[in-house]
């Protein structure tokens, strides 16, 4: 161990790219550590739109372009911001189709509900800025564990086929989901898996969707070949770019036989006739308890890493930030770590509130929970009744709150009743998770 660092910031993605930003701006010495060779290639699956003015978390953003065709994201409540170099295809609608191909629409007139952004180009501009600030990357490297030590952490990780200890006075953990370091670490004992599954990214181009750009979610068991939940959406990367997204079950491989199924025998396949794959990430989701206290001695975990889910990528960001200035706040004699904790639980509302959990995986327990015959006629009422037009200076519909709005809209419909009501009355009321 030659060289000690301030912090080591393991895995590049949102959350450990802006940490490594915030971090170097504030005049730490900064190592990186990313499994990849190349550190903003995107092989994982992840999410890529800024939803304008949409809170969630205790935050929401905005994105203006200024003369230089650079976009400025502003996170309001956590007042800072990221410039964003790349393509941004603004969305105002959103489409929901049954197995039939009813569809529920719902659109934004004012202003974009999404834009859409290219993943890559994201990762590219952060590690430029951190890289302007002073910090190093070192690719192609895997973080093993770490050890606490009266100091500070060594980190041990390996690097073409060798093993190797660093040392540094704090580590950021922001390896995501399936996090090595909160297995090795101990962050993971005392939180119980919930939901695991396999998702699967294809873009294509050349693909001829018949209506103004939007997120399209497709149900049933015709449209998808099997059982799952399948998001169709522009993609950056090319032109008339769409992305196929699946989230199923194992075996690894079933996300693929669906996009296969959807892209070449479904009542949409049409869109892909000729179309042509450019792009394709994966992921394992993994659902556990979130971590109330998000640092094991001086190894805090950060985004994905210490969630119930995901944080998604805006919000990955924010508490890439926000352990930045953790970390500074530590070397500088304060309990950095004890204020990330109560940002971290005072703003995610799945950490201390039960319900709020529940609430996430709503929207799966009622498109997964009910047979493709009766949603075809909640959404079939749904088109005859119109687009729905959001408006007011905030959308209000996320994670947390979609489940129960769809809900009530199919309860307000005086054709539901019977069964098929006292179905939505249990699902909306019900206290279990939905385990597909």
């Amino acid at each position: 161990m030659s060289e000690k660092y301030n912090v080591i910031v393991v895995g590049a993605g949102p959350a450990g790219l802006m940490a490594s930003v915030r971090a170097a701006e504030k005049g730490l010495k900064v190592l990186a550590v990313e499994k990849k060779s190349n550190v903003c290639e995107q092989l994982k699956t992840t999410g890529n739109s800024f939803r304008i003015k949409n809170p969630i978390n205790g935050e929401f953003v905005t994105v203006e372009t200024g003369k230089d065709k650079k976009a400025r994201v502003h996170f309001h409540n956590s007042n800072f911001d990221i410039e964003y170099s790349g393509k941004l295809i603004p969305n105002y609608d959103s489409y929901s189709f049954s197995n039939s191909g009813y569809c529920m629409r719902s659109t934004r007139k004012d202003r974009p509900l999404t834009c859409i952004y290219n993943v890559e180009t994201l990762f590219e501009d952060l590690k430029e800025r951190a890289e302007r600030a002073g910090a190093s990357f070192m690719p192609g490297a895997y973080a093993m564990t770490a050890e606490n030590t009266k100091t500070g952490v060594k980190l041990q990780v390996k690097k073409e086929g060798k093993a190797s200890w660093l040392e540094a006075d704090r580590v950021i953990s922001a390896d995501g989901l399936n996090s090595r370091l909160a297995e090795t670490v101990g962050l993971n004992k005392d939180r119980p898996l919930m939901i695991r599954g396999p998702v699967c990214e294809t873009a294509f181009e050349g693909v001829e969707f018949p209506y103004p750009p939007g997120m399209a979610f497709v149900l049933g068991k015709d449209m998808l070949g099997g059982r799952g939940f399948l998001f169709v959406y522009p993609h950056a990367a090319g032109e008339n770019a769409y992305a196929v997204m699946v989230n199923t079950r194992f075996p690894a491989t079933e996300p693929l036989r669906i996009t296969e199924h959807f892209t070449k025998k479904s009542k949409f396949a049409p869109w892909f006739k000729h179309a042509k794959p450019i792009h394709r990430t994966a992921a394992v989701v993994t659902v556990r308890q979130p971590a109330a206290t998000p640092y094991v001695g001086n190894v805090l975990f950060i985004g994905d890493a210490a969630a119930y889910g995901e944080t998604l990528v805006p919000g990955a960001i924010r508490c890439g930030y926000h352990a930045g200035d953790a970390v500074y706040k530590e070397l500088s004699g304060e309990k950095g770590f004890e204020e990330y904790k109560d940002y971290w639980v005072s703003n995610f509302e799945f950490i201390n509130n039960p319900q709020k959990q529940k609430d996430y995986t709503k929207i799966l327990r009622l498109y997964g929970g009910l047979p493709d015959d009766e949603l075809d006629f909640l959404f079939k009422l749904a088109e005859e009744r119109g687009t729905i037009e959001q408006k007011g200076e905030m959308n209000a519909f996320n994670e947390y709150s979609g489940g129960d709005s769809l809900l009530d809209l199919f309860m307000s419909f005086p054709e539901v009743k019977g069964d098929l009501l006292n179905k939505l009355k249990e699902i909306k009321g019900a206290d279990q998770h939905f385990n597909k």
